[in-house]
Parts: structure tokens; sequence; C-alpha cells
């Protein structure tokens, strides 16, 4: 596995994203087209298949998400990136362990916020949305709503990498 693309790749893009609020293209494409090369050099035809298979999970898990404006597209295309480095075996536990840290740090930004009882409404809002089955973004509560709080799943997937890595190292 490609530790070491794993962990500079993910590390700038949550540096990234904690700064500029995106992840640029180059380094979505820059970390896919070096774990294709490192699997297919260490695995042949069968590490490409492998990372290949991860690119296409962990873009089509994120990608409706990103349609209902939830999350953005940057976000989807590096962890797709993360998947072909990680492949398809472990693209599920890195997702799992993602959303767990963007669970924890949404739940630092609502009470840092002191935003308990807005969050608790917009989610009833959100869930009375789609059980009407509006499925389409919110006219309101999205990313392009700059007054709503937000978490930038770029950290979450910088974290849940470490951590994976550290779990995998042990």
């Amino acid at each position: 596995m490609p530790w070491a693309i794993i962990l500079v790749s993910a590390t700038t893009a949550g540096f990234l994203d904690l700064r500029d609020r995106r992840i640029p293209n180059w380094l979505v494409i820059l970390t896919g087209a070096i774990s294709f090369v490192f699997h297919f050099a260490m695995s042949g035809p069968g590490g490409l298949s492998s990372s290949v298979l991860g690119i296409l999970i962990g873009t089509a898990i994120l990608f409706p998400l990103f349609l209902l404006r939830g999350m953005g597209a940057g976000d989807v295309k590096f962890f797709g990136a993360l998947g072909a480095a990680v492949t398809y075996k472990y693209v599920f536990v890195v997702l799992f362990l993602s959303v767990v840290v963007a669970a924890l740090l949404a739940l630092l930004r609502i009470f840092y916020g002191r935003a308990v009882i807005a969050t608790l409404t917009n989610t009833g809002r959100l869930i009375a949305w789609l059980g009407r089955g509006h499925f389409r973004p919110h006219p309101l509560l999205n990313l392009r709503n700059d007054s709503a709080l937000s978490v930038p799943f770029g950290v979450a997937i910088a974290i849940a990498s470490w951590v994976f890595l550290l779990m995998k190292l042990r």
C-alpha cells in the first residue's frame, strides 16, 4: 500500500480544504495517477484493477451527497482518488473512519458555535424535505448557503487516513 502517497495527499487535501474550502483537481489527478502506477508496478494488472475499483467505489459512494449539495465536488473526487490508493479492499474502512471523524468535528462545531437548537431544527427540516420525496437540494440547507455551519470533509478524510494507516501499521 502506498503509505507516503496516502499521507502526503490526504494531509495536503485536509490543509487546503481547511484553508481554502476546496480541494484542487491537480491533487486529485496526481493522487489517482500515482496510485494507479504504484499498484500496477507492485501487482500488475490485478493491482491496477483493485485501484480502479477503489476510485469507482470511492466516487460512487459520495456522489449522491454532491448531487444534493451536501458535499463539494472536490471532496467526492479526492475520496475517489484516495480509494485508488487504498484500493477497493479498504475504501469502506476509510469511509467509515472519515464519517466518524466528520461527525465528531460537526459536533464540536455545533457546540462551539452554540447552534444546537438551530441544527436540530434544520435536521428536522431536511428529514421532512426528503420524506416528502424531494430528492433534490433543499433551497436553503445546502453548501451554497454561506451562513450554514459546515465542516470541511477533506479534514475528516485526512484525519481518518492517518488513523487508518496507524491501525494498519500496528
